[in-house]
């Protein structure tokens, strides 16, 4: 990607817009094009953003105009295959890299796109596109990086007397500080959940289990993995430290209980880095996952912008991208609490931090984030991932509450949706 954003590159594409009509665009005959936008809503702030960007775009550029469409995140994939059901889905389309593989055929690859817009991956924090490709393609720009942490909540720590988790500390060591907390203060420790990258990412931490092969394809049935689940459901039916989920429909339970301040402990992404400080009346920390057996391991995951494959304006839609993940629409982003995808741009983002709610606090969110970021994995989903996870919720809260052994509901799940 481009070390510095080419306004002049993006400005002459735009102007180049052709005026036929076509799946997510449309033109009224006067030469003016309208790009339809697709992205799931973020919260009132946020949203406000980006409409401005696409605002501005409109303005800037006589001849387009985008037209922004924000769907509760909840619905926002069902949507999207009713849209391509129906071929009326939109020329840009806002794209998780936990969805991309079973999406990747609906969206254009961006390889070449990219390269003839002069792009220098430098530019962007190393990861943050590898995220968002498919079979060694990419299928999105990125306007974000998340990792994997752990938040815990100082006030609990002190009060149970237990030391600050430090960054590199042990498996070991997170079991103890929870037994110690849960013993002293009579509450659950840690918050447990079946939300797919806070489970498996602790898993990961254990000793590098991971649900899904490189390629795609299910494993929940590996030696790793039978071990490093029967650990974590050992928590609670063995140790008694965490806080069980109440129902399969509860996925993320723990990061919620950490919020409520119910738990000390819950594994959450670097996208919730501000709002959980917001959110929350104690004092909060965040230190990166303990290290297993098989050395430090987290996951990360993000998010961006790709072209849908039925898009007749894919290098118009492009340009529009590029603006949309340019340095001043990350700039802006960074300075309204948002991590970037952007190297430069991040620094804003820190500042921000540390403004709105501290200096320690954004010391240990940037510290985090370049230990977690120089060991991070991709996670990798499956063409099925949506059903996978709704039976892997039904089948792990019986293996939480210890009414099925743990291999025999990672069998089942394996079972079910194979």
């Amino acid at each position: 990607m481009r070390t510095r954003y080419a306004t002049a590159v993006a400005a002459a594409s735009l102007l180049a817009l052709s005026a036929c009509s076509s799946g997510g665009g449309s033109a009224d005959g006067s030469g003016e094009v309208t790009l339809e936008w697709s992205f799931w809503s973020q919260g009132e702030a946020k949203d406000a953003m980006w409409q401005d960007l696409a605002d501005k775009i409109s303005k800037q550029e006589d001849q387009v105009n985008v037209e922004l469409n924000q769907v509760p995140f909840a619905n926002y994939f069902t949507k999207y295959q009713s849209q391509l059901a129906a071929g009326e889905a939109a020329c840009i389309v806002g794209m998780q890299s936990l969805r991309l593989p079973a999406f990747a055929e609906t969206l254009n690859p961006m390889d070449d796109l990219l390269a003839d817009a002069g792009f220098d991956e430098g530019s962007w924090v190393p990861g943050s596109l590898t995220a968002l490709q498919y079979e060694g393609e990419q299928y999105a720009v990125p306007i974000g990086f998340s990792t994997m942490r752990m938040f815990y909540n100082k006030d609990m720590f002190k009060a149970a007397g237990v030391p600050d988790p430090k960054d590199g500390w042990t498996i070991q060591q997170f079991v103890d500080a929870a037994q110690q907390i849960t013993d002293e203060t009579g509450d659950p420790a840690f918050g447990q959940s079946f939300s797919d990258l806070h489970m498996y990412s602790l898993l990961y931490a254990y000793n590098g289990a991971r649900p899904v092969t490189p390629e795609g394809t299910l494993d929940l049935t590996s030696t790793k993995m039978k071990e490093a689940f029967s650990w974590y459901t050992s928590l609670s039916t063995d140790l008694g430290v965490v806080s069980v989920p109440a129902s399969s429909g509860d996925v993320p339970w723990g990061e919620q209980q950490f919020l409520a301040g119910n738990v000390a402990m819950a594994v959450d992404g670097s996208w919730n880095t501000v709002s959980n400080a917001a959110n929350t009346d104690f004092d909060i920390g965040v230190v990166t996952l303990p290290v297993g057996t098989d050395g430090p391991h987290t996951y990360s995951a993000n998010s961006g912008f790709g072209i849908s494959s039925n898009c007749e304006h894919k290098e118009d839609a492009a340009s529009v991208i590029m603006t949309l993940t340019g340095e001043d629409s990350a700039k802006q982003a960074a300075e309204n609490g948002a991590e970037t995808a952007r190297t430069a741009e991040n620094e804003l983002y820190y500042k921000s931090i540390s403004e709105s709610i501290g200096k320690d606090y954004a010391k240990q969110a940037r510290e985090v984030a370049k230990s977690a970021g120089e060991v991070a994995t991709p996670f990798i989903s499956t063409d099925n991932w949506d059903e996978v996870t709704k039976e892997m919720a039904r089948q792990f809260l019986l293996a939480y509450t210890g009414d099925k052994d743990p291999v025999e509901a990672l069998t089942a799940t394996q079972q079910a949706v194979s």
